[in-house]
């Protein structure tokens, strides 16, 4: 890892502002925040993260796609806890009907054997909520 990256790994944004990882630009979680006047920093270096948070909070977000298309997921949590940085990690997993009858599966996965919090939410439009409010 380069230098630039491991400074932007660990990079805490400004109050009103969030770091968001580039796959993020175009979806409905990032008009949604805008709309509700957070500011965002896009960058491709921010690791496994998909969000930095100004209180020192990383966000990693397992969609319903992530959960259905298989354990591909796994992998990603496994390398976001192993990255250990100085923020708190959280894990936001969308559990809708159709991701329901795995999520018993992803809960135990995140919260028992890996030991990072998690946080489940409807989908998109709540995440930018949540978000907002943290």
């Amino acid at each position: 890892m380069d230098p630039k990256a491991a400074v932007l790994v660990n990079a805490v944004p400004p109050y009103g502002h969030i770091l968001c990882s580039e796959k993020w630009r175009t979806s409905s979680l990032i008009l949604r925040l805008r709309y509700e006047g957070v500011k965002i920093f896009f960058e491709e270096e921010l690791g496994v993260a998909d969000f930095h948070l100004p209180n020192k909070m990383c966000l990693l977000y397992v969609s319903e796609c992530d959960i259905i298309a298989g354990n591909g997921y796994k992998r990603k949590l496994v390398c976001y806890r192993n990255a250990r940085r100085s923020f708190q990690e959280l894990v936001l997993v969308e559990r809708t009907r159709v991701s329901e009858q795995y999520f018993s599966a992803v809960q135990k996965f995140v919260v028992f054997d890996l030991g990072l919090f998690m946080l489940p939410i409807s989908g998109q439009t709540e995440a930018s909520q949540l978000i907002t409010e943290i």
